[in-house]
């Protein structure tokens, strides 16, 4: 997990010289604030965004999730998110994978091993068989507006 201001991505080692890493943050510094809810490519198969909003959930409310062959970048535009994440190791998978929707999902553990909260102008990167949570409440905040951008493993491996 990699968790920073948009801002600061280019300081970021690999970052501004890879090809699809650098897409996709050209593409959030670019497009984020006005693009329209909803997915919108980014030119290879599987490479895109996706632009929702939200409300924030309570823990007990709020489910684990990983993917195996794609990464997650999630940016936040408006409002704030909860980020739990825990190893893989600690939880029970629930068996519900999807290979057309790339996500399985866990039962959710007592506790996880650490939290982030993305506020306004932040992103967490996410990689594949790293477990977590979001949508999770942040005092303050009701809902988030944000953006995922999942890049397919193959593209930066």
């Amino acid at each position: 997990m990699i968790h920073d201001s948009l801002s600061r991505w280019r300081n970021l080692p690999g970052l501004a010289t890879h090809e699809v890493w650098k897409a996709s943050f050209l593409w959030l510094e670019s497009n984020a604030a006005t693009a329209a809810e909803g997915v919108h490519p980014l030119g290879q198969e599987g490479f895109l965004a996706r632009v929702m909003g939200y409300p924030l959930k309570t823990r007990d409310a709020a489910r684990y999730e990983m993917h195996r062959r794609t990464i997650d970048v999630q940016y936040t535009i408006e409002g704030a998110e909860g980020i739990e994440v825990t190893p893989v190791g600690g939880l029970v998978p629930l068996g519900d994978y999807s290979e057309a929707n790339e996500v399985e999902h866990f039962v959710t553990p007592g506790a996880g091993q650490a939290r982030v909260d993305n506020i306004a102008g932040w992103f967490t990167i996410l990689f594949p068989v790293e477990p977590h949570m979001p949508q999770l409440q942040v005092p303050g905040h009701a809902s988030v507006r944000k953006v995922v951008i999942k890049i397919p493993l193959a593209l930066v491996g």
